[in-house]
């Protein structure tokens, strides 16, 4: 695993204690275009947290448990966010 991916999967799993968590580099489909070496990321996440939020809400837990982060190791993160049993 990557030390980006490393930091996101860690700070994630601190914050929200997920039941399932992926957390994958995805800068190779995004070659040519800006911060194309780093920074894109897709997490897939099932957490209790989430249960009874909507998906603005959910987005907003993950971008805050990332904190600094999202400033400085994270161009963009595609996500998928559940709750147990969905």
């Amino acid at each position: 695993m990557k030390p980006t991916t490393q930091l996101i999967q860690t700070a994630l799993i601190a914050a929200l204690n997920p039941e399932t968590i992926t957390v994958t580099d995805d800068h190779e489909e995004h070659v040519g275009h800006a911060h194309a070496d780093s920074g894109h990321f897709t997490v897939h996440i099932t957490a209790k947290a989430f249960q009874g939020k909507n998906a603005v809400t959910r987005h907003r837990l993950i971008y805050q448990s990332l904190g600094s982060l999202m400033q400085t190791h994270i161009h963009a993160l595609r996500i998928d966010a559940k709750a147990p049993g969905e």
